[in-house]
């Protein structure tokens, strides 16, 4: 599935040892900041094309799954609950209601995207 990431990495050191050449490890360390779109394979890396010839493939934690635009997250009530990923953090999701002509009546506020995913598991995952 295609997505749009973040490329995020903080550590080449373990990039850098499992590169064979090593004009590879400048592909990473260009790409790093910037925001692609990006093909997450089921075991989650995310395969980057940074150029028509050149990809790379990121770890789960050398990326951040980027929403840019308000995106409808579902009702509470009467407003329709929006997100979005925050510009000031990678790591933060945008939350605000709007009401039915899309006027923000509930302000933004920046939560971790850790925070909503343990809320997600805690109160609708399954049990073992």
């Amino acid at each position: 599935m295609k997505r749009t990431v973040k490329v995020t990495i903080r550590d080449f050191s373990a990039i850098a040892e499992n590169l064979n050449d090593p004009g590879e490890l400048a592909l990473y360390e260009s790409a790093n900041g910037r925001t692609y779109e990006a093909e997450i394979e089921p075991d989650g890396y995310a395969v980057v094309d940074v150029s028509d010839e050149d990809y790379i493939e990121l770890a789960p934690g050398e990326y951040q799954i980027m929403i840019e635009d308000w995106t409808v997250a579902g009702k509470l009530g009467e407003l329709t609950l929006e997100t979005k990923s925050d510009p000031e953090d990678d790591k933060n999701l945008l939350y605000r209601g709007v009401d039915a002509d899309g006027r923000e009546v509930q302000r933004a506020q920046s939560l971790p995207k850790q925070v909503v995913s343990q809320l997600a598991k805690t109160w609708f995952g399954s049990g073992k």
